[in-house]
């Protein structure tokens, strides 16, 4: 079978109407094609090794304008390269870190975007395709995504909290995302577990935020305090140039190999998460809380990993009402980086189902 040949049989296999997904990152952007049942498309386009790759992955550009005509560019690319009639397509999900306006629809503080504020983006880029284009937060993009086709498929409601350089987090109720009144909904990154006034700071600039003890740069900041105290071979690890980033990944690796302080710095960490997920619970109260990101020790390949999983399970459990205990499934996430731009293309579903209802 002839690689076009492959590519049209995928296309008429699935279901439509697609429905497009775009990730954006600081440095790169996904931009993916998903049928009415969640399936990836393959995008037709291949990496320097000669894979398959499942969606696009272009550079994100300094200027929004630019990086608007690059990702309607890439997206007609795609539509050619599959033999897809535009009207086939349902519309576009672009998820954005940070948050839109609601009123003006322009972009808002997205980090590590800063010349992007104020942006019409969502309406420069349905302009630019003939497509309609919702925006959705990232953390919330990925939620869905898990949501819909990931670890918690099946399950009514749904949190995700991705473990990184900071803690973002996406609520899914009944297929909605929470995005609340001005568009913060979820941050809960920044929920406070430690009211002391010696707290640790978070990167918001506010002290004692499940941020600043559970990401990767609360992880490196905690353990560089503890290694200033006690003997372990962390130490022998770590020198001035090591990045905080770093840190946690030489933590997991030295917990791996038995060092007890670096094991103690995993379950403190699980300890510490899950008073973040207690506050989530007694709050929204979802059928379920997944953990994702680059930070969760190895995830579930690992023994490591799910130690840690147990130990937040445990501490939560002992924290909870009893119905909510009984109930609870705590899990890993599953779709990896795929989940942004899938779940970025089931949000844009919802809509367009929502809207073809009334």
């Amino acid at each position: 079978m002839t690689e076009e040949k492959r590519l049209l049989h995928a296309v008429k296999e699935a279901k439509t109407p697609f429905f497009i997904g775009v990730d954006v990152g600081g440095t790169s952007i996904k931009i993916g094609l998903v049928d009415d049942y969640g399936r990836s498309i393959d995008s037709g386009a291949v990496n320097d090794e000669g894979v398959h790759l499942s969606c696009i992955s272009i550079r994100t550009e300094p200027h929004p304008q630019t990086a608007t005509e690059l990702i309607a560019e890439a997206i007609d690319d795609m539509f050619k390269r599959l033999h897809i009639d535009r009207s086939s397509c349902g519309g576009i999900g672009l998820g954005i870190p940070g948050t839109m306006d609601l009123v003006t629809r322009k972009l808002r503080q997205p980090p590590n975007l800063h010349s992007w504020e104020g942006f019409p983006m969502c309406d420069e880029l349905s302009k630019q395709t003939g497509l309609p284009v919702l925006f959705c937060n990232d953390a919330n993009a990925a939620a869905y995504g898990e949501y819909w086709v990931g670890s918690a498929s099946g399950q009514p409601s749904m949190a995700l909290l991705t473990l990184g350089t900071g803690i973002g987090c996406g609520i899914i109720i009944e297929g909605r995302s929470i995005d609340g009144a001005t568009g913060y909904g979820g941050e809960c990154g920044h929920l406070v577990i430690d009211a002391a006034d010696d707290a640790l700071l978070c990167g918001c600039g506010q002290r004692g935020h499940l941020e600043a003890y559970c990401s990767a740069t609360g992880v490196a900041r905690r353990t560089l305090n503890q290694t200033d105290r006690r003997e372990s071979s962390i130490r022998s690890k770590i020198s001035p140039e090591t990045r905080l980033g770093d840190i946690a990944k030489i933590v997991y690796h030295e917990a791996e190999k038995g060092d007890s302080l670096a094991y103690e710095i995993v379950m403190d960490t699980a300890k510490y998460l899950s008073l973040g997920i207690i506050s989530l619970l007694n709050t929204v109260d979802p059928a379920c809380v997944l953990l994702g990101g680059a930070m969760t020790f190895g995830g579930r390949d690992v023994p490591l990993g799910q130690r840690f999983l147990a130990q937040v399970t445990k501490e939560v459990k002992s924290r909870a009402f009893k119905a909510i205990a009984e109930k609870i499934m705590i899990d890993f996430a599953v779709l990896g980086s795929d989940a942004g731009y899938i779940g970025a293309a089931g949000l844009a579903r919802e809509e367009f189902l929502q809207v073809k209802k009334k």
